[in-house]
C-alpha cells in the first residue's frame, strides 16, 4: 500500500473536537457558496490578483445586507476556497465579522427568493439538510485518521462529500447509531441480512454462464443450508432489511411462507463510498442495495430498468472486448429481485457487482473523489501526498511531476472513454465516485468506471450494438440522441472528474490551473485529429462552446427534485463559462 500519512487520527490531539466543528462549518459554507456562485449568482467575476488576500462582495437583499467573503484560491475549473466572512449593517455602513451558521440561512433566503418560495416547505428543508449534513461531516470526522492509498480506505475517506453539492453528507433516514455502523467514513463492517424466497416470486438475471445461486454461494458463511429445494437466498443490506420487515407486502409474504427471514449471517462487508454498496475482501461480488435514505438529491433505491441495464451491457462490453489499454468496467453482471403484481419495485432488488479488488489487489486503487478532496486540518490531499511521494523518489521538482501525472492521467481516463464513445458510440456517466485509478507505482496506470446507472448509447449506434445483445433494444433510459450526450459526458467526465483533478493540483501548489487546462485542450485537439465517429463532435462541442453543462445541484434542492424519479432521471442543469474554449475558438464556432 502507497501512504505516507501518520497511523494515529488526527483528531486526537486536545482541542480537535473543536477543529472538527469548525472544519464542518468551512466545509459546509463552501458547498454552498460555490453553488450560489455557480448556479445563482451565475459566475461573478474572478476578484483580481490571488497573489494577496482578495474579497468577494455580492449584496444579499432580501436580508438587507451585503457579504464579503475572503478569497483564499479562486479556481478556473472547480470549486473555490474561502477565508473569513463580514456582514454590512446597512444602517452604520460598516461590517462585521459573521459566523457560517448566521450566513447560510442569508443565502439559503436569497435562493428561495430567486428561484423558489420563501418560507416554503422546500426551504425548511433544504436548510435543514445543509446543517444535518454539516453535523454528519463534524462527527464523521472526529474519527478519522489519514487513510492507506487503497480501495478500501479510499472509500472510507470522504469526510466532506461532493465537491460542488450544498448538502454533501446529508443522510435522512439514518440515525447517528446506523451512521456509525453502516456510514463508510466510520470504517466499520457488518453481516448481512438474509431472506429466503420461494422461486414462484423470484426474478433473476445474469450475464455470465452460471446461475444466480451459483453467484449467491460465493459469499462466505451465506447460509445455504438453511435453504429449502423451491427456494433462492436474497442478501440484504441490514437496514434495508429492517425497513422491509415493516412493509406490509412483506408481513403478508412472510405469513404465507413465500418469503423466509433467514436473519444476520455470513462474512462482513464494508461499506463503500456510495454507502448502498458493500465490499469484503475475500467476496467476488460487491453487492448494491436499496436504502431508505435520502442521500445528496434522492432516496437511494435500484430501480427495476437498472437490474437488467447491468446484465445487458456487462454482456455487451464483453463481446466488445478488448476494451482500450489502460481502461477497465467493472460490471453489474447479475441481479436478484422479487416479482410481486402491481410492484414494480419492491425494495428486494440487489445488484451483483465484479469485484477486482479481493485480497491486496485493491492496493493502490483509489476514486478520483477521495483522490482529489480537501483534507483534513492540518494534513495533505491523498493526490498532494502522492506527487510529494514521486518527487522524494526521483529527485525532481513536484510541479514537473504534477505535469507528468496529469498526463499519465489523461492517458488512462480521457483517451478510453472518447476510443469507446467514437468507436461504438458508448458514453459513461465518469464522474468522480464513479471512477477509479491504479496509482500504485505513482503514476495513474489503469482506469477504472463502476455504476450501472451511468451508460449512454448514442441513437445513431443502436442498432449495430442491438446486433451484437437484442435485449439492448428493450432497456430503458440507455439510448439517447448525441446533442443530449454531448451535454452530460461533458459535465461527467470534464467538469466533474478532470476539473477536479485540475482544480486540486492548483490548490495544493503544483501546477498554474491555465497550463493544465492547455494540456487537456491539446489532448483533446490531438483526439479530434484523428476521430471519425461521435466523439469528434463531442470534442469540438466542449472545445468551442461558449458555455458548458453542469449539473446544478443546489438549483435541484431548491426545487427539490430527485432525480431518480423525475422524467429521464435529470436534475436541473446550468451552464458556466467553457475554461477549454479560447476567445478564437468560441468565434469560429459562432
Amino acid at each position: 500500500m502507497l501512504t505516507d500519512a501518520p497511523a494515529s487520527p488526527w483528531c486526537a490531539q486536545e482541542g480537535q473536537p473543536v477543529i472538527a466543528q469548525n472544519s464542518a462549518a468551512r466545509a459546509s459554507f463552501k458547498a454552498l457558496m460555490n453553488g450560489y456562485l455557480r448556479e445563482i449568482a451565475k459566475e461573478m467575476p474572478a476578484p483580481g490578483d490571488l497573489g494577496v488576500p482578495v474579497h468577494l462582495e455580492c449584496d444579499l437583499p432580501r436580508s438587507f445586507t451585503r457579504l464579503r467573503v475572503e478569497v483564499t484560491y479562486w479556481s478556473l475549473t472547480g470549486p473555490h476556497d474561502f477565508g473569513t466572512l463580514h456582514l454590512l449593517n446597512p444602517a452604520t455602513k460598516r461590517w462585521r465579522e459573521a459566523a457560517v451558521g448566521e450566513v447560510i440561512p442569508l443565502i439559503v433566503t436569497e435562493c428561495f427568493a430567486r428561484h423558489g418560495t420563501l418560507g416554503s416547505p422546500q426551504m425548511m428543508e433544504l436548510l435543514r439538510r445543509i446543517f444535518n449534513s454539516c453535523d454528519q461531516i463534524q462527527q464523521s470526522s472526529r474519527h478519522a485518521q489519514a487513510s492507506e492509498i487503497a480501495f478500501l480506505p479510499a472509500e472510507q475517506d470522504l469526510h466532506f462529500g461532493h465537491w460542488m453539492h450544498p448538502t454533501p453528507k446529508s443522510r435522512e433516514g439514518m440515525t447517528s447509531w446506523h451512521q456509525r455502523a453502516y456510514a463508510p467514513e466510520y470504517g466499520g463492517s457488518f453481516q448481512l441480512h438474509y431472506f429466503a424466497a420461494h422461486n414462484e416470486i423470484v426474478e433473476t438475471g445474469v450475464a455470465q454462464d452460471q446461475t444466480l445461486p451459483e453467484m449467491l454461494r460465493q459469499i462466505k458463511g451465506a447460509p445455504l443450508r438453511a435453504l429449502r429445494p423451491d427456494e433462492v437466498l436474497i442478501p440484504m443490506h441490514p437496514l434495508q432489511a429492517e425497513a422491509l420487515r415493516l412493509r406490509p407486502a412483506t408481513l403478508r409474504l412472510l405469513a404465507k411462507g413465500l418469503l423466509r427471514d433467514l436473519g444476520a449471517a455470513g462474512a462482513e462487508f464494508s461499506a463503500t463510498s456510495s454507502v448502498r454498496t458493500v465490499y469484503s475482501s475475500d467476496c467476488p461480488w460487491m453487492l448494491k442495495f436499496s436504502l431508505p435514505v435520502k442521500i445528496t438529491n434522492s432516496e437511494r433505491i435500484n430501480l427495476r430498468h437498472e437490474l437488467s441495464a447491468g446484465v445487458v451491457i456487462a454482456r455487451l462490453l464483453d463481446q466488445l472486448a478488448p476494451l482500450p489499454p489502460k481502461f477497465r468496467v467493472i460490471g453489474d453482471p447479475g441481479y436478484v429481485t422479487l416479482a410481486l403484481p402491481d410492484q414494480r419495485e419492491t425494495g428486494f432488488e440487489v445488484i451483483l457487482r465484479d469485484n477486482p479488488f479481493q485480497g491486496n489487489a485493491g492496493d493502490g486503487v483509489v476514486n478520483i473523489a477521495a483522490l482529489t478532496a480537501d483534507p483534513l486540518p492540518g494534513q495533505s490531499s491523498m493526490l498532494a501526498r502522492i506527487i510529494m511521494r514521486l518527487s522524494r523518489a526521483e529527485n525532481a521538482l513536484p510541479s514537473k511531476i504534477a505535469k507528468r501525472w496529469f498526463s499519465a492521467y489523461l492517458d488512462c481516463a480521457l483517451l478510453p472513454m472518447l476510443t469507446l464513445y467514437d468507436q461504438h458510440g458508448i458514453a459513461f456517466e465518469a464522474h468522480q465516485q464513479n471512477s477509479l485509478l491504479d496509482v500504485s507505482g505513482g503514476l495513474p496506470s489503469c482506469y477504472f468506471f463502476r455504476d450501472n446507472q451511468g451508460y449512454y448509447i448514442a441513437d445513431t449506434h443502436l442498432s449495430r450494438q442491438a446486433a451484437l445483445e437484442p435485449e439492448l433494444t428493450k432497456t430503458e433510459a440507455i439510448c439517447f440522441p448525441q446533442h443530449e450526450i454531448n451535454q452530460r459526458f461533458c459535465y461527467y467526465l470534464l467538469v466533474n472528474q478532470i476539473f477536479s483533478v485540475i482544480s486540486r493540483l492548483g490548490r495544493d501548489g503544483f501546477a498554474d490551473e491555465a497550463a493544465l487546462i492547455e494540456m487537456l485542450r491539446k489532448a483533446l485537439r490531438d483526439f479530434a485529429a484523428q476521430a471519425s465517429g461521435p466523439a469528434l463532435g463531442f470534442v469540438e462541442f466542449v472545445l468551442s462552446a461558449p458555455k458548458l453543462s453542469c449539473k446544478g445541484n443546489l438549483l435541484t434542492r431548491v426545487h427539490d427534485v430527485d432525480e431518480l424519479q423525475a422524467e429521464g432521471e435529470k436534475a436541473k442543469y446550468i451552464w458556466f463559462t467553457n475554461p477549454l474554449a479560447t476567445a478564437s475558438e468560441i468565434r469560429h464556432a459562432v
